[in-house]
């Protein structure tokens, strides 16, 4: 089955009309019609119901437009392979990072892809989990680095990558005290805390159900640079993972404790789509991101501890 033929055929299942699909090919429509019936053909089945407002998918077509563009992309990763076998691997690679992650990983990242494969092209996107989780499942992203992948994204194949824990951060101060601090005390701080929605947000209250305690939630927000700007003022407090905040914590901007009884953290995974088989430089961008994490983790760049694998 020439992989022509599948890409005629879904463009005919978006517009629902030869005619339309025949202008996006940019071939003329007699000449589609007759790919199709040879499609059909090759196949002993019939994938159109043919009338006056377009086509009908049958039960045949729909079984094939499940599985059409899943095997364009291994024909695609295959003949990719073979064409850069011995060769420099090039192509863009496209993930999403949640933006707390971000920048310490783009500013290792973008240096080593640059210097060990000039070839590939890295987009790297900044978004929450709930996006960065929904751009993959749209395969508008390569891969992601995701938070609770196996919970909050069980049909992802996921790589775990280091867990984190969560700290009280407030306005460094020289009454501010140093050490951990129970559950308990740091919710009694007034806070600033991402919205319901967000997976942050989620494990801090599992933790206070799981001890009967309130939270004085005194302002939301779904960015992280208003939460930066609200505890380097001391105008609140925030209960997060410090990635994000270590350089400015070591400059004395920021005071974090770890929190305890109960203690709060989540595993970040690298993920990707199980059945969609990752190009030449998405493999390559998948191994390197594997490896240059555990890297960061153990020189303190990343504030959490490897996953055991």
């Amino acid at each position: 089955m020439r992989p022509r033929l599948l890409k005629q055929f879904l463009a005919i299942c978006r517009h629902g009309s030869m005619s339309a699909a025949a202008r996006e090919l940019g071939i003329a429509q007699p000449a589609l019609s007759k790919q199709m019936l040879q499609l059909e053909h090759e196949l002993d089945a019939q994938l159109f119901v043919r009338h006056s407002r377009g086509v009908t998918l049958t039960r045949s077509g729909e079984k094939l437009r499940h599985e059409a563009a899943e095997l364009i992309r291994r024909i695609e990763a295959i003949r990719q392979s073979i064409r850069t076998e011995g060769e420099d691997v090039t192509g863009k690679v496209v993930i999403a990072i949640i933006s707390s992650l971000a920048p310490p990983l783009a500013t290792e990242l973008y240096p080593r892809l640059e210097r060990e494969f000039p070839g590939i092209a890295l987009h790297i996107i900044d978004s929450s989990s709930e996006r960065a989780g929904l751009a993959l499942q749209n395969e508008e992203v390569d891969l992601a680095i995701l938070p609770n992948a196996a919970s909050d994204f069980p049909h992802l194949a996921s790589l775990p990558l280091f867990e984190e824990n969560f700290y009280l951060l407030t306005k460094a101060t020289t009454e501010t005290r140093m050490g951990p601090i129970r559950f308990i005390e740091a919710v009694g701080y007034p806070l600033i805390l991402p919205f319901h929605t967000h997976d942050l947000r989620r494990r801090i209250e599992e933790g206070a159900r799981s001890i009967g305690a309130s939270l004085d939630i005194k302002y939301e927000t779904g960015s992280i640079n208003v939460i930066d700007a609200m505890v380097e003022r001391g105008l609140a407090a925030s209960i997060v993972p410090i990635s994000h905040w270590l350089e400015r914590i070591a400059a004395g901007q920021v005071s974090a404790q770890l929190v305890i009884e109960p203690s709060v953290s989540r595993v970040h995974s690298l993920c990707r789509i199980e059945a969609r088989v990752l190009s030449p430089a998405a493999k390559i961008v998948h191994d390197v991101i594997a490896s240059e994490v555990q890297s960061l983790v153990a020189a303190g760049k990343l504030s959490g501890k490897p996953v055991r694998r």
